[in-house]
């Protein structure tokens, strides 16, 4: 093993994490196989965003995702849920965990070469796409997210532009509730209040009950103690429901 390489069997108790994560999903309303969205995008914003390879090692050591077929699901959905935490991290730490995925990965599943935003362009359907996620999450309080970067325009174009437009709005892998299952992890993760608080918001704006809002949060926390993060600037759920207004 090189300097650079990090042994996949140092972390023996993510497996207990992980199951305790799943046994929250299966017994809330949100569909149970999303619970490993939420984990891998918790886990990425922690010091330990390569602990996303075991994962996907236990994902893929249950029969029902042993299959090539299942694999290339997960594979899919797990390498989405690293690009839209690009516009929420930054490169390096979802860089380091899909990295750390493909070293645990079987070699007859690289012969996918699938490239989802094959002929973007930023033009007035991207723009659209961006603004109508931002709508949905944000509602009547889009213009005031617009309005904290009044004085900085390149902010409002790469909000509008670029993170909304061509990671966070792009459902060609990931739907509505994906996309905040792996949103508000990335906020929450970083320990950051105000956005935290937007996507708490946003994730009960979906449909999503506050009790399984709790349970994500809730889920957050747990992968961010077994990294040594502790997250005590977030607000409740509690807290924003109080503030929540009818969209």
């Amino acid at each position: 093993m090189t300097e650079c390489e990090i042994d996949p069997a140092t972390h023996p108790k993510c497996d207990d994490l992980f199951r305790d994560i799943e046994a929250q999903f299966e017994a809330s309303q949100i569909p149970s196989d999303k619970w490993y969205l939420t984990t891998l995008s918790a886990l990425t914003t922690t010091p330990d965003p390569h602990l996303a390879d075991q994962l996907y090692v236990h994902l893929t050591s249950t029969p029902a995702h042993s299959t090539a077929k299942a694999r290339l699901i997960i594979i899919q959905r797990m390498r989405e849920t690293l690009f839209k935490n690009i516009a929420l991290l930054g490169l390096p730490k979802p860089a380091e965990a899909l990295i750390s995925i493909s070293r645990v990965e079987p070699k007859e599943d690289t012969i996918d070469q699938s490239f989802t935003r094959k002929g973007w362009q930023r033009d007035d359907d991207n723009r659209m796409r961006g603004i109508e996620w931002l709508n949905k999450i944000y509602a009547h309080n889009t213009e005031d997210l617009f309005n904290l970067f009044q004085r900085h325009r390149d902010w409002q174009f790469w909000i509008g532009e670029i993170a909304y437009g061509l990671h966070l709005s792009d459902r060609q892998v990931l739907d509505d509730i994906d996309t905040e299952l792996v949103v508000l992890p990335a906020v929450m993760g970083q320990n950051l209040p105000r956005e935290t608080y937007w996507h708490i918001r946003g994730l009960r704006r979906l449909g999503v009950s506050k009790e399984d809002v709790q349970m994500v949060c809730d889920c957050v926390h747990k992968v961010s103690l077994f990294c040594g993060v502790k997250l005590d600037r977030v607000p409740s759920v509690e807290r924003v429901d109080a503030d929540l207004k009818p969209t």
